[in-house]
């Protein structure tokens, strides 16, 4: 039986063998990280409310590459366009390519590049197993509008932090967008009684974060 390729992805991403085998190698220069992910230097905003980052400051994070080498760096996740930046010798880079990156560990966060979901990009693995939960997180940027007639008030641009998106990713390399709980039902259709008793007997009335990880933890258990 053939193993889908989106299978086997997810699985090399999700190995513990990827997370606690390899010894992190902070010296860039022996690496060279640089010159294998081609970056540029980060973009950066002024005069602008709001924040496009997860997190302001950059924090301790590590790359984890696909030839298995693993690089320890200050890394901020830049959501608004899409790009995990790093610090270096004073200077802000983002990767820029990120197919050859095996997954980012930012924090307690893991992030990974997958680019068969939606129009592709990072996404925070928020649950593993058979059924696969990760999070897109959504910034959006609305430009600065000169004095209105009647107002007179300037509005400034300004970055805001937009609902994020669930998505599925089953066994049967299927990739649904989570909406309301039917859309669950319908991802896990396989076990669609089972999940349907559970949804009841929790009591869980929405989709929210912490709903999610209780559906598909119990799902992963069957």
């Amino acid at each position: 039986m053939k193993i889908p390729k989106i299978i086997l992805a997810v699985f090399f991403i999700l190995s513990s063998k990827l997370i606690f085998g390899q010894t992190i190698d902070p010296f860039l220069d022996s690496y060279k990280f640089y010159e294998r992910v081609h970056s540029g230097k980060a973009n950066e905003y002024e005069g602008i409310e709001g924040s496009p980052y997860l997190t302001d400051d950059f924090v301790t994070g590590t790359f984890h590459m696909k030839d298995s080498a693993v690089v320890k760096l200050p890394i901020r996740y830049n959501i608004y366009a899409d790009e995990m930046q790093y610090q270096s010798k004073g200077i802000n880079y983002a990767v820029g390519k990120p197919e050859l990156l095996q997954k980012v560990i930012l924090g307690e966060s893991v992030f990974v590049f997958l680019p068969f979901i939606a129009k592709g990009g990072y996404f925070e693995l928020v649950e593993s197993g058979k059924c696969i939960l990760v999070q897109k997180w959504l910034v959006k940027f609305s430009p600065a509008e000169g004095p209105k007639p009647i107002e007179g008030i300037s509005k400034p641009a300004k970055f805001t932090k937009e609902s994020d998106v669930f998505y599925l990713v089953t066994n049967s390399t299927e990739v649904f967008k989570v909406g309301n709980l039917k859309s669950v039902i319908n991802a896990l259709q396989n076990q669609k009684e089972k999940v349907e008793r559970f949804i009841d007997q929790e009591k869980i009335k929405n989709t929210k974060k912490e709903n999610l990880v209780k559906i598909v933890k119990y799902y992963n258990s069957l």
